[in-house]
């Protein structure tokens, strides 16, 4: 049998007894359920101010020139006012409930001072728009009576608007913005606990194995490298299957409650960029877990050895958190996410942020494939040395010079 072969039906033992268990299932609609239970959440709490009712405003024939100023103010405030004409005696019938109509107020008297008749408290949104619009009105009427045209004055006014501008837009730093984050933070989690989980998994597996001597058996017939390729093969793949679905549930999640209209980021680059250094990272770290955890022999042991690499990923992960979307083009970024084990991390959440030049991210993709051969002849070398090492603890001094 090839050794490829040999890996393949490796990985395929990994994959059905990892991802195909009742826990795992479980766990994973779990997370889904919670997704669009978020999703729904969500979306009712962001769609309550936008299909808020639209005030509807009764007027007499004398007051009836406020429309217009009465439409564009609601419009400026992000709501609707619907104005009707109506007489006094049937504006009250509909205040006081006596008809099946809704109305909100009732605009009388001069349209320079009008009179606003409500059913109880008035409410101070509409009244900022009469007022708006009287004031509107006034304004109109004195430029005519100086000779002027009034909707010349009005689309002055409109257009008098002040040019906002920022040190940060001057200094090329785009500065923090907050969906953005989001966004960035929400592929940040998927993509950590996708690697933890997926480096805990290898972890396990092999000490459960040498624990019950299974790997023994196994050893009798496959290498020990083709058993340590085909287990991180395996998990890996499930770890993949993670990422895309959760890391795709929240995209879809998202763009259906709204979150991400009118947001700059490009979501299906990102989510490609973070499948990338998934794979990227997963090689990295994965290869450390199974390597380190041949160590030793006993599950209660096992965090002697994963602790230390949990920290490898909690690092970058927090430090990811807190200095990228500070500083996504600053000196010691660009420092750090040429780093292996810091690349993972920074660079999905700078290009989320528009902060990589064209060179960086192919010479990190180049670093971190470079140093992957390298791992793979350490993890082996532990991995045999350690694997049928049965006792206490073995040193990782003591794997590496066997």
């Amino acid at each position: 049998m090839s050794a490829l072969r040999t890996v393949w039906m490796v990985a395929g033992r990994e994959v059905r007894t990892r991802m195909m268990t009742k826990a795992n299932i479980i766990s994973m609609a779990v997370m889904l359920a919670v997704i669009v239970v978020a999703a729904v959440v969500g979306g009712y709490f962001l769609s309550r101010d936008d299909d808020a009712p639209a005030l509807t405003v009764a007027v007499t024939d004398s007051t009836a020139a406020l429309g217009d100023g009465l439409r564009a103010g609601a419009a400026g405030q992000q709501t609707e006012v619907d104005v009707v004409t109506m007489t006094r005696d049937a504006a009250e019938a509909a205040l006081a409930g006596d008809t099946d109509d809704e109305l909100d107020a009732f605009l009388d008297g001069d349209p320079t001072a009008p009179t606003v008749l409500v059913a109880g408290a008035a409410d101070p949104q509409l009244l900022a728009l009469v007022t708006t619009a009287t004031q509107s009105f006034v304004l109109a009427q004195q430029v005519s009576d100086l000779g002027g045209d009034p909707a010349a004055v009005g689309q002055a006014m409109a257009t008098a608007t002040p040019t906002v501008e920022t040190l940060a837009a001057a200094d090329g730093n785009p500065g923090f913005d907050g969906p953005t984050y989001g966004i960035a933070m929400a592929m940040l989690s998927v993509l950590l606990f996708s690697l933890i989980g997926s480096g805990t998994l290898i972890a396990m597996g092999v000490v459960e194995e040498k624990t019950s001597r299974v790997v023994e058996i196994l050893l009798a017939t496959i290498k020990p490298t083709q058993l340590l390729a085909g287990k991180i093969l395996g998990v890996g793949l499930y770890g993949l299957f993670q990422v895309v679905v959760l890391g795709g549930a929240m995209a879809v999640a998202a763009s259906a409650i709204g979150l991400l209209d009118g947001l700059e980021i490009n979501v299906g680059a990102s989510l490609a960029m973070m499948v990338v250094w998934f794979l990227l990272g997963y090689a990295l770290f994965a290869l450390l877990f199974g390597g380190l955890a041949a160590l030793v022999s006993r599950q209660e042991d096992i965090g002697t050895v994963t602790t230390p690499l949990m920290l490898m990923l909690l690092i970058p992960f927090y430090v990811t958190m807190f200095l990228v979307p500070n500083d996504p083009d600053g000196t010691a970024v660009r420092i750090l996410s040429q780093v292996p084990f810091f690349a993972p991390f920074m660079m999905p959440v700078r290009e989320a942020f528009g902060g990589l030049a064209a060179w960086e991210l192919p010479l990190a993709v180049a670093i971190a494939v470079v140093t992957i051969p390298l791992l793979v002849w350490v993890a082996a070398r532990i991995y045999q040395r350690g694997v049928l090492h049965t006792g206490g603890r073995m040193k990782l001094g003591e794997a590496l010079r066997g």
